[in-house]
């Protein structure tokens, strides 16, 4: 009995501390784009540039927790005019973010979040 006792506890222990996290399925994306600041000529602020089907440009912003991973990967973001040639893997979150462009205007794009990201 105490031996039944002992692996019931210990089954309830092993299935309460379990820190598995299940993410639903989400669509991932890999692709060619640019790690872009264009503020300084009266552009936007650090966005993505991904080429579309279409031949136009679609336009994205990392989620906070992908911020660390571009850092890491690329460098601390700087405030001069930059264009950085990426490959990305990314899924988009559902969510729109604001950015800074300039003369005081703010634009808003769709959130990515990346996976992995390489410098070209």
């Amino acid at each position: 009995m105490k031996i039944g006792i002992i692996l019931f506890a210990l089954l309830a222990w092993i299935s309460c501390n379990d820190e598995t996290i299940v993410k639903k399925d989400v669509e991932v994306f890999e692709s060619e784009g640019e790690w872009v600041n264009m503020l300084a000529t009266d552009g936007c602020s650090w966005h993505f540039e991904i080429p579309s089907e279409d031949k136009t440009m679609t336009y994205y912003l990392p989620d906070d927790s992908s911020v660390k991973e571009i850092e890491k990967v690329l460098g601390k973001k700087e405030e001069s005019y930059s264009f950085t040639k990426v490959r990305i893997r990314y899924s988009l979150t559902g969510k729109k973010k604001d950015v800074q462009c300039g003369w005081g205007a703010t634009n808003t794009y769709d959130e990515i979040e990346i996976h992995e990201i390489s410098k070209k």
